[in-house]
């Protein structure tokens, strides 16, 4: 059977299919990131928007918005960070319930030397990046933004027709 609705894109829309399932694959294993701490790519990705935060000092709710990831994801990651040392939380003076996570120094050093190592696994990316020149990089940021969006809004679509779905049963 001839999967026509891609038409001509079939090829791009196989490649994102691929990068999606591969990367699903690996986000939660543990192991690969780094050597001092056992954390999967998920927890280390936390941990790197954390950092970069340290400065904007977003709460919670913003920075699991940055990384499209739910809150209660979020704070499951961060409660792991937090036990291995890695992370702190805190609250603002004037909002008890506005938390803020703060690296450790031991996360600041762990993601250095994850650091060296990221950027030579990461070369060939980068090295293809600049081959596309900064127009089709453009491009090509936009293509996978427009992709997670219509991931999204398929997410969002199913959650309303789950509430919608709900039957109330009495109970005895």
């Amino acid at each position: 059977m001839k999967l026509e609705w891609m038409g001509k894109h079939r090829t791009a829309v196989e490649a994102m299919i691929r990068c999606g399932n591969s990367y699903s694959q690996n986000v939660n294993l543990r192991g690969m990131m780094t050597e001092a701490v056992d954390i999967s790519a998920a927890e280390l990705q936390v941990m790197e928007y954390i950092l970069e935060n340290e400065e904007r000092r977003e709460n919670m709710s913003q920075v699991a918005a940055r990384l499209d990831i739910s809150q209660s994801n979020f704070s499951k990651i961060v409660a792991q960070l937090c036990r291995l040392g890695l992370l702190e939380k805190f609250r603002t003076c004037r909002n008890r319930k506005n938390v803020i996570v703060q690296p450790t120094e031991l996360a600041r050093q762990v993601y250095r030397d994850y650091a060296v190592n990221a950027a030579k696994s990461w070369q060939p990316i980068f090295d293809e990046l600049d081959r596309m020149g900064p127009e089709a990089e453009a491009g090509f940021i936009r293509l996978l933004d427009t992709f997670s969006a219509s991931m999204h809004a398929a997410r969002d679509a199913l959650s309303q027709r789950e509430s919608e779905d709900i039957e109330l049963i009495p109970l005895d």
